[in-house]
C-alpha cells in the first residue's frame, strides 16, 4: 500500500469510528487515541478521560439543562470531541500548553468536529460567566507530580501556582448562576462552594465521576 493509499484508509477508519460514537456504538480509547499523533497517544492513561466516562459526562450535561460546556485543563480536547459528538451542546476547552491546542485543532478541522473551541490560555483567559456546565479532570495534579511525571516542561508548574488556580475556580463557582452543573473525574483539588447540590445517583456505575448542580 502507497503512502497516500495508507493515509486516506487512515482516515476513513477514523471518520467510520467517529460515527460509531456519534451512534451510541462503543468505541474504545485505544481507537479513539489514534486520531491524535503518537506523542500524544502515549499520554492518554495518564491525562486524558476515558471515551465512556466523556460520554457519560457529557449526557449529564445535557440531562440538566447546560448549553455551553467549559473544560478546564483540556488537553488536546478529547472530552470535548466526545461530547460534541454524543450531544448537541457548544463545548469549550482551555488548555496552557500550544501543542496540545494545535493538534486539537487540527483534530477539529480535519474531521469537521462541531461546537468545539479550543482555547490556548490560562483560567485568566475564560470568561467564567459565559458557560453553565463545567468539566474537570484533576488539571491541577500534575503539578504535585515530579517534573519526570509532567506533560512537558513547557509550561511553569508549581504547587503555590496549582492552590491559586483552585482557588481562582472556586471563587468562579461561588458566583455561578442558578442551574450550572459541574462535573469532576477524580476530583480537581478543591471544594465545591455551598448552593451546589450532589447527586451521586446520576453517577453511579462510573467510578471517580461526580456531579453537582446548582439550586
Amino acid at each position: 500500500m502507497s503512502r497516500a493509499a495508507g493515509s486516506i484508509f487512515r482516515n476513513e477508519a477514523r471518520r467510520a469510528l467517529l460515527a460509531d460514537l456519534a451512534a451510541g456504538r462503543v468505541v474504545s480509547d485505544l481507537a479513539f487515541d489514534r486520531l491524535y499523533p503518537e506523542r500524544i497517544r502515549k499520554l492518554s492513561n495518564r491525562y486524558w478521560t476515558p471515551v465512556h466516562v466523556a460520554r457519560h459526562a457529557a449526557g449529564l450535561f445535557a440531562k440538566h439543562g447546560a448549553r455551553r460546556v467549559l473544560d478546564i485543563g483540556a488537553g488536546m480536547g478529547k472530552f470535548c470531541v466526545v461530547g460534541a459528538i454524543t450531544t448537541e451542546l457548544e463545548f469549550s476547552g482551555v488548555e496552557q500548553r500550544e501543542t496540545l491546542v494545535a493538534a486539537g485543532r487540527e483534530v477539529l478541522k480535519a474531521y469537521a468536529i462541531p461546537r468545539v473551541t479550543l482555547i490556548h490560555g490560562m483560567l485568566d483567559d475564560v470568561d467564567f460567566d459565559a458557560y453553565d456546565g463545567f468539566y474537570l479532570f484533576n488539571p491541577f495534579e500534575e503539578s504535585t507530580f515530579s517534573p519526570s511525571q509532567w506533560v512537558d516542561r513547557t509550561v511553569p508548574l508549581s504547587e503555590e501556582r496549582a492552590t491559586e488556580d483552585v482557588a481562582r475556580v472556586e471563587a468562579a463557582f461561588a458566583r455561578a448562576r442558578r442551574g450550572t452543573c459541574i462535573v469532576t473525574f477524580h476530583g480537581f483539588g478543591g471544594a465545591i462552594p455551598k448552593g451546589f447540590v450532589y447527586l451521586p445517583e446520576e453517577t453511579r456505575g462510573v467510578p471517580f465521576l461526580r456531579l453537582w448542580v446548582k439550586d
